[in-house]
């Protein structure tokens, strides 16, 4: 049963609820807070849903930067400053989120020692964000364990493995390899070190995943009543250590138990605390094959969750590299949704992106975008900007950057010399979308080349919000859209395009003529 609120602009007092929730620009000092943010789980429509009854898809980019990155090129900082303007520039894109990388090493660089600082920067980028009506889903992040997995000065590689650098993740106290080679074979997930410490931290080796659980408990009451905080995705493409298949999905969905469970109990010990999202991802396999064993459905009772796969299948799957195209995105979007249909879960793609030639790579993109709206979801491109210095530039010990950055904003390497988003990648992602739409979405389309777009959608619940709310992009030429069932329509200038709000109720439909 989907929360209602009771501030729904179908009451006797619309026209004055329409004029008095005006839209405001990215960065006005009266720019509203968004609404709290909660899941549902099992029925016939999950979804994630606001304060006022209202479908919200979030769709918007990954922001690393305050990510903490092993320095793999002396001479090159790994990750670029954060500034507000990024979050302004997300916003003028069209996007309505973020999922934010923070790091265990940064959040507890020393075991039982929380860094103030650290956290002052995360509220900072959470504060920005609710400036510019930005959600923000906070994301553990790791790549291969973390920075204190490299290969270590005069460690000699057996045959067929090679040095390896550090990545993201884990703090050097909880590294605990047993004196496993720090070296790799091909890919920085082959590692007899990273799977060490991962089947530790599944272990549960000196305590390892109770402190990483008690982060995210310090972390969750600290956030426990902001509304701009969509919620937390629990770890980012988890290994499986020397685990079966199976059976490290099972370990993992202990983990997501242990660490919803402490979650929960921060937000109710918080003044005004409330339950956010729970975003839990299968084991990095995913992201390369579409499809791996998942935690099983009882690893929580909890009805705020959500799965978020990273919907990479045409991109980084594993197809690509053999030179065959086994998977398309439509495929990856129906393995994600038959995973979350044995939780009874809506789907969120916390990562997906091409990174090649725009040019090549823009029919992919398209093709994305199609699967996206016809499943009626959400996610989170890969990345938004990323440093000549990051780890996945240098890739290897003594390696220097490509002569580009990949990430959406893209850069000159090795300066950062700002390129800006190529228009191919643009075009696709800034496409007309509901930031919210009353009851549940039935339907969606948007053609990024002519401009086109619908939904449909259902509301018969006449205690929630009637407002619709959607994205159009654009310069100065007004939009013309049309509904049924939709009354007052209006159109509002938003910092890079415009916003289109009406009251709709019962069966209802928007599309632009």
């Amino acid at each position: 049963m989907r929360r209602r609120g009771l501030n729904g602009c179908c009451t006797i007092a619309a026209f004055l609820c329409a004029a008095a929730l005006g839209f405001a620009a990215p960065g006005d000092a009266q720019a509203s807070s968004p609404a709290r943010l909660h899941a549902t789980r099992g029925g016939a429509a999950p979804g994630i849903y606001d304060s006022s009854g209202r479908q919200v898809l979030l769709r918007g980019v990954n922001v690393n930067q305050l990510g903490d990155y092993f320095r793999a090129a002396p001479d090159l900082d790994p990750t670029l400053p954060l500034t507000e303007r990024d979050f302004a520039d997300i916003a003028r894109a069209g996007f309505d989120s973020v999922r934010l990388i923070v790091t265990w090493s940064a959040l507890e660089p020393q075991r039982g020692e929380f860094d103030p600082a650290y956290l002052s920067r995360i509220r900072q980028a959470v504060g920005w964000a609710r400036r510019h009506e930005l959600y923000v889903v906070l994301d553990m992040h790791q790549d291969a364990w973390g920075k204190f997995i490299a290969t270590t000065p005069g460690e000699v590689c057996l045959p067929g493995f090679q040095p390896a650098i550090g990545w993201d993740g884990a703090p050097e106290w909880a590294t605990i390899t047993d004196g496993l080679p720090h070296c790799r074979q091909q890919l920085r997930e082959v590692s007899p070190a990273v799977a060490q410490g991962f089947t530790n931290f599944y272990a549960d080796r000196d305590g390892v995943q109770g402190e990483l659980v008690q982060t995210w408990a310090r972390l969750a009451g600290a956030f426990a009543a902001e509304p701009t905080v969509a919620g937390y995705d629990l770890l980012n493409e988890p290994h499986p250590g020397y685990v079966p298949g199976p059976a490290a999905a099972t370990l993992l969905g202990a983990y997501y138990g242990r660490a919803i469970d402490a979650i929960r109990a921060a937000e109710r010990g918080a003044r005004g605390g409330f339950a956010h999202i729970a975003f839990f991802e299968p084991n990095v396999t995913w992201s390369a094959t579409a499809v791996d064993a998942v935690p099983p459905p009882t690893f929580t009772s909890d009805s705020d969750i959500v799965f978020a796969p990273h919907v990479y299948a045409g991109s980084l799957t594993a197809d690509r590299s053999l030179g065959v195209s086994a998977l398309s995105p439509s495929t990856g979007f129906q393995l994600a949704r038959a995973a979350a249909a044995t939780y009874g879960t809506a789907i969120w793609s916390g990562e997906w992106g091409w990174f090649g030639d725009p040019a090549a790579a823009a029919p992919s993109v398209e093709e994305y975008g199609r699967a996206e709206d016809a499943n009626l979801a959400g996610g989170a491109w890969w990345d938004w900007k990323q440093a000549c210095g990051d780890p996945h530039q240098i890739g290897v010990p003594g390696g220097r950057p490509g002569s580009v950055s990949p990430s959406l904003n893209r850069f000159a390497c090795p300066g950062n010399v700002p390129l800006g988003i190529p228009a191919e990648f643009g075009r696709v992602l800034s496409r007309p979308y509901p930031r919210a739409a009353p009851g549940q979405l039935a339907a969606l389309s948007s053609n990024p080349a002519t401009g086109a777009f619908g939904l449909r959608g259902r509301d018969d619940d006449r205690r929630g919000s009637c407002r619709l709310d959607v994205w159009v992009p654009g310069g100065s030429t007004r939009p013309h859209l049309a509904g049924v069932n939709v009354r007052r329509i209006r159109v509002a200038r938003f910092a890079g395009g415009w916003r289109v709000s009406g009251c709709a109720s019962g069966a209802y439909e928007l599309h632009r003529t």
